[in-house]
């Protein structure tokens, strides 16, 4: 074989040698092993965590906002200390948010909770306070625009429907519910409200108790109309003879 050529193919053996030995005592970097995750850093955990501004009527409670986020304060954050934690959370609050919080909790101050009671009393503050008649009733006028999106609006009908506690509606209560929902015009606004808060004080009220409480209200009115009537005759005849003594 030429010399030259030889030398040329010892120089190319040498080089796939110490290409192998390079590989075989190096560490793989992190973007050629397919095994390897990159594990998120807090900053990029904390920013992920938008803004908790309260609206019940859009089902924007806390406990909705949380229900997303619990898993980042409670495992990805789990090493961070309590104190740590309350403050990232507080700092999620709207300024309004916050505000409300800081009042409530007076003369304590946020830094005097712990992240469990934090957690409780955002709860408590800002949770869904409406009656169950009210989310019942808002779940039968429940209806969906041209503009909405049907898997959305499916979405929406379960989570009312689970708020709705069809499984505790018996036939009495639907029975109230629908006569209540009837009472629409005004002239029944006393009654209605009288039934409302019987209904929260006695969730089990009947048609019966209903009919009842109806014919009290009116004996009510009318005894009320015939005192309002015996005062006002016994006002005439004391003017009468005011003015026969007079003449």
């Amino acid at each position: 074989m030429d010399p030259s050529k030889l030398e040329l193919l010892l120089e190319r053996q040498m080089k796939l040698m110490e290409m192998f030995v390079n590989e075989q005592t190096c560490p793989a970097s992190p973007s050629s092993n397919p095994n390897h995750t990159m594990l998120p850093s807090v900053d990029g955990i904390v920013n992920s965590i938008s803004q908790f501004n309260y609206n019940p009527d859009a089902n924007a409670t806390f406990d909705t906002w949380y229900q997303r986020y619990e898993d980042l304060f409670t495992v990805d954050l789990a090493s961070q200390d309590d104190a740590w934690k309350v403050r990232v959370l507080l700092c999620k609050l709207g300024p309004a948010e916050y505000e409300r919080y800081c009042n409530l909790i007076l003369p304590q101050k946020p830094r005097d909770k712990c992240f469990d009671d934090t957690i409780k009393l955002l709860r408590e503050h800002f949770g869904d306070h409406s009656s169950l008649f009210s989310i019942r009733y808002r779940f039968l006028k429940l209806t969906m625009n041209e503009n909405d999106d049907f898997l959305t609006h499916v979405g929406t009908v379960n989570r009312e429907c689970e708020r709705f506690r069809l499984r505790s509606l018996t036939d009495d209560r639907f029975k109230v519910l629908i006569l209540i929902c009837s009472l629409q015009s005004p002239r029944f606004t006393d009654i209605r409200t009288r039934l409302l808060n019987q209904l929260e004080q006695n969730p089990k009220l009947t048609l019966h108790d209903i009919a009842d409480e109806y014919q009290r209200l009116i004996n009510l009115q009318k005894d009320t109309h015939l005192v309002e009537s015996t005062t006002s005759r016994s006002s005439d005849i004391h003017a009468l003879r005011k003015s026969e003594n007079l003449s």
